[in-house]
């Protein structure tokens, strides 16, 4: 009992240790799912910008942060314009509270932004391609054609100061328009010449001044007379997530997470003002005003329009002058581009290889491009899916995203499809990240990656496995069938080889004499076939040449390939391919075989039992012909001995069909028996030994048996084809 306890402990012992291998290395897979659950495991939030959507579990580009939906009146009066879902409300202190003034109410469809220009109540809003302006004709608010300006596409921001100029940041760039007298005409002029960094809102002053908020920072320019010159004593940095500001007579406040950071000028640049911020108090702010010769101002904070007063040491919030708006603009159009990254995950070992693939929905426009590292900093771009009016393609780059190649349809890279063209060749390490770009040139719709059966993006590595070690070559090869034999080797433990390619060229030129193509196999041999179709030559007499080299590839279990083995030399000296290339009068049933037709010529394979073997008279004249790859140099006629039981045929004028010692050579035997039945019976068996020696390599032999039984058996006699006939006179 003991003995057996001792025995089952020693056993799960080895197990445990095996499945530890086979653990670690599987374990080298990571999958994400988008749930509340995996993503702060797996999504480095600090460097995505993508929507994740947990409930639908999906990736989107997020829908643009419109900055300008609420604007203080122009003139500095307690009245504020916010952008709707319908148009633009104007909400008036009427002495107690703000109250809808609808008087002023523009219905808008698509509202996308909103400027309040002097004079007063003048009113600036971007609609879809367009952006309008409106003036009060004693009634209502009219629209004023003249003044519009459109074929925008992606507006952003709007900011205007009086009713002849207007600037739009749409598509990534600003546009500043005026009127000419007869239209709205762009003037370059006051516009920025400069590479603009993802800007999200934009707002001009009464000189022309302009600032731009970007993605961490707010640039300023100063307009000179013949252009916008960037000041960066203006300008302010470090923000977080900044999302809309406001500024005024030099004042600048910006929304930045959910804090309002307030910076004045102190002579010299840009300092943040303490009393001025606002730092606790609100929950989702996403537009800011400031009012015109004040330091109040109201902030759009969710569904509520916050107004806060200057007391004079600090803000503080003013109820009676806010107000809950429900139907306020959200969000505007998709915007251009956005990306998610992972966090790093640490493989078992240091690899070179990553591979992700993902569930996708790439409409026409839009396209996600997917970039790997494994050492954490530098990254790979490898493939990418990418919408078409007929569909979505999948496409790969070799020169991280210069150029691409199509590979199929979207489906190549889902998660399942164990496709090699994913894998991205990476700067070894243990640092694993995968990087997403969303992208789109139509705001209304977005790429996305989604979950699939309970997985969106799974990711993978590998080292690339070492070259194969081959068995040690021999100098000479006696046989045109060489076998081959190799180790497979790979860093990752545990890992099996799956396939392989072994390869076979001249030494002369390196031409490629024979190309297994990448074999499915663990095998970890390779025999070199010839041909058996008389018609076709052996690849290696095929060559005309006796020097070659081999060298090997081999792929792993996630079908990465190695690079191919040193090549490693060697020679050929050898014979091949006996056939019976023709049979004088051969007995009923057996073919002919024509010496001038190679198609009917009889191949004499491995294994052919006697039984199976051509059929000829005894004493019938046959001829057979042999290969030969290496440059032999003895005489045709000592090249054979043919052979039976009884006796040694008879070998007629043997002959080479290239001179001796040539690379390569083809040698024509005929032969006969001896024609009396008692020596030669019925079924007699006829043997053949091929012996030559080289130039160099010394001597080969190539003898059947034991290749066959042998290259003919008997039947019957030519003598039975003989008669008499007795001529005479009386």
């Amino acid at each position: 009992m003991y003995r057996k306890t001792r025995l089952i402990l020693f056993i799960l012992i080895i197990l445990s240790f095996l499945s530890i291998d086979i653990i670690a290395f599987a374990a080298d897979t990571w999958e994400y799912a988008i749930t509340n659950t995996d993503t702060p495991i797996y999504i480095d939030e600090t460097q995505t910008s993508a929507y994740i959507d947990t409930t639908l579990n999906e990736i989107a580009l997020p829908r643009a942060n419109l900055p300008d939906l609420v604007k203080l009146s122009s003139d500095g009066r307690f009245e504020y314009a916010v952008l709707t879902d319908t148009g633009v409300e104007i909400y008036s202190f009427d002495g107690t509270s703000m109250v809808h003034n609808t008087i002023l109410d523009i219905p808008v469809t698509d509202p996308l932004a909103l400027a309040q220009p002097t004079p007063y109540p003048n009113m600036v809003i971007a609609q879809g391609t367009e952006v309008k302006q409106y003036t009060f004709d004693g009634s209502n608010m009219v629209e004023v054609p003249a003044l519009a300006v459109a074929g925008l596409t992606n507006i952003v921001s709007v900011s205007s100061v009086d009713s002849d100029t207007i600037s739009v940041l749409a598509n990534n760039q600003v546009k500043t328009f005026q009127f000419d007298g007869s239209q709205m005409t762009e003037n370059t002029i006051l516009s920025p010449s400069t590479t603009l960094n993802n800007p999200l809102q934009i707002a001009i002053d009464n000189d022309y001044d302009m600032a731009i908020l970007e993605e961490n920072q707010l640039r300023f320019f100063n307009f000179t007379g013949s252009g916008l010159v960037e000041n960066p004593a203006l300008a302010i940095t470090g923000l977080n997530n900044p999302k809309a500001f406001s500024m005024d007579n030099g004042e600048i406040a910006i929304i930045d997470g959910n804090q309002v950071k307030h910076y004045s000028f102190d002579g010299t640049q840009m300092v943040y003002n303490s009393a001025l911020s606002i730092t606790s108090g609100l929950t989702a702010p996403s537009s800011i005003a400031l009012r015109t010769g004040s330091f109040d101002r109201v902030i759009l904070d969710g569904d509520t329009v916050k107004y806060y007063s200057w007391d004079g040491s600090s803000l503080v919030y003013n109820p009676n002058l806010s107000k809950q708006i429900t139907n306020i603009v959200q969000a505007g159009g998709y915007i251009t581009s956005a990306q998610v990254q992972s966090l790093a995950v640490t493989p078992t070992n240091a690899v070179d290889k990553v591979r992700v693939t993902a569930y996708h929905q790439v409409p026409d426009g839009t396209k996600i491009e997917w970039s790997v590292t494994a050492d954490g900093t530098n990254w790979t771009k490898r493939w990418r899916v990418r919408g078409t009016p007929t569909g979505a393609v999948a496409e790969v780059t070799d020169d991280n995203g210069l150029t691409w190649v199509p590979i199929g349809d979207e489906s190549v890279t889902n998660p399942g499809n164990n496709n090699p063209d994913l894998w991205a060749t990476v700067t070894a390490g243990s640092s694993i990240k995968w990087k997403a770009e969303l992208s789109t040139t139509d705001d209304t719709v977005t790429p996305k990656i989604i979950a699939n059966l309970g997985t969106a993006v799974r990711w993978e590595v590998d080292s690339q496995p070492n070259p194969p070690i081959l068995d040690p070559v021999p100098g000479w090869f006696y046989t045109t069938t060489p076998t081959f034999n190799w180790t497979f080797s790979d860093p990752d433990v545990g890992d099996t080889q799956t396939a392989f390619q072994l390869l076979i060229k001249r030494q002369s030129d390196n031409a490629i004499v024979y190309d297994t193509g990448k074999v499915l196999s663990s095998a970890n041999s390779f025999t070199l076939p010839t041909s058996y179709d008389p018609t076709v030559p052996g690849p290696l007499y095929q060559s005309g040449e006796y020097s070659f080299t081999v060298e090997i590839r081999t792929w792993d279990s996630k079908d990465v390939p190695s690079d191919y083995s040193t090549p490693e030399p060697f020679n050929v000296l050898a014979f091949e391919r006996p056939r019976i290339a023709e049979i004088v009068n051969p007995p009923a049933g057996q073919s002919e075989s024509i010496l001038s037709d190679p198609s009917t010529h009889i191949m004499i394979t491995p294994g052919l039992t006697a039984s199976a073997l051509p059929k000829a008279k005894a004493g019938a004249r046959v001829t057979v012909l042999v290969d030969s790859v290496g440059p032999i140099n003895t005489p045709a006629a000592d090249i054979a001995s043919i052979y039976y039981p009884e006796g040694t045929a008879t070998i007629g004028e043997a002959s080479a069909a290239n001179p001796l010692g040539s690379k390569t050579n083809r040698w024509t035997i005929p032969f006969w028996t001896d024609a009396n039945l008692d020596n030669v019976p019925s079924g007699t068996v006829v043997k053949m030994d091929v012996s030559g020696t080289g130039t160099v390599g010394g001597v080969t032999s190539f003898n059947i048996p034991p290749l066959a039984d042998g290259i003919i058996v008997t039947e019957g006699s030519v003598y039975e084809d003989w008669f008499v006939v007795l001529q005479g006179s009386n």
